[in-house]
C-alpha cells in the first residue's frame, strides 16, 4: 500500500499537467490527433476530420454554452485534449471527454492526473451536482480510470454502437458531487 502511494505521487510530480483555453493555433494539432486510428476508435465521430470540419468544430465551440474544452499541457507541450460536454447549467451537469493525443504520454498515469482535475474543475468551479462520462464496452482503459475515480455504472446502452464489425455496449457512468448544495 505504501509503495502505491509512493509510485502515485511519483506520477503528480513527475508531469506538470494543466489546462488551456483551445486556439485556433492548436486546430491542426488536435486534428491530427483526432485521426489516429488509436483515438479516433473511442470517440463517437469515427470518420477522418479535415481542415473544414475542424474549423467548424471550433466555431460551433466558441458560440457553445454547452461545451468547455481545453488543450491539455505537460509543462508548455500539448498532449491532448478534455473538457465538458453537454454542459447544463440548470440541471448542474455535464459529461466528461479526455483523450491524450501524444502517444508518448500514454500508460503513464496522466489520465489519472487529467480527470481528477476535471473533477475539481467541475465540482468546484463550474459547481457541478453531476459529472457524467459514456465509454465504450471495449475501452477497458477507461472503465478501469473511471471506476478507481468513483464514477458509478448507471446504466448499458445495449448494442448502441457499431465498431469493428459488431454491435457494442456503452456505459454510462457518473460521479456525484458529495459536497453539493443546492441554493433554493
Amino acid at each position: 500500500m505504501v509503495n502505491r502511494m509512493k509510485n502515485k505521487l511519483k506520477i503528480k510530480n513527475q508531469y506538470k499537467i494543466n489546462f488551456k483555453k483551445i486556439s485556433n493555433n492548436d486546430l491542426k494539432q488536435i486534428k491530427d490527433w483526432r485521426n489516429l486510428n488509436k483515438i479516433r476508435e473511442f470517440t463517437y465521430q469515427y470518420t477522418l476530420l479535415n481542415t473544414k470540419t475542424q474549423n467548424a468544430w471550433y466555431s460551433s465551440l466558441k458560440k457553445s454554452d454547452e461545451k468547455i474544452m481545453f488543450l491539455i499541457l505537460n509543462e508548455s507541450h500539448p498532449i491532448g485534449t478534455c473538457g465538458f460536454v453537454h454542459y447544463d447549467k440548470l440541471n448542474k451537469s455535464a459529461d466528461v471527454s479526455i483523450f491524450i493525443g501524444d502517444k508518448n504520454f500514454h500508460g503513464k498515469g496522466i489520465g489519472t492526473i487529467i480527470l481528477q482535475k476535471l473533477i475539481k474543475y467541475g465540482f468546484i468551479k463550474l459547481n457541478l451536482h453531476r459529472i457524467g462520462a459514456e465509454i465504450f464496452e471495449y475501452n477497458l482503459i477507461s472503465v478501469k480510470l473511471f471506476e478507481k475515480a468513483s464514477f458509478k455504472k448507471e446504466a448499458t446502452l445495449r448494442q448502441s454502437l457499431w465498431r469493428h464489425n459488431k454491435w457494442w455496449n456503452v456505459y454510462v457512468y457518473s460521479i456525484i458531487n458529495p459536497g453539493f448544495t443546492h441554493n433554493l
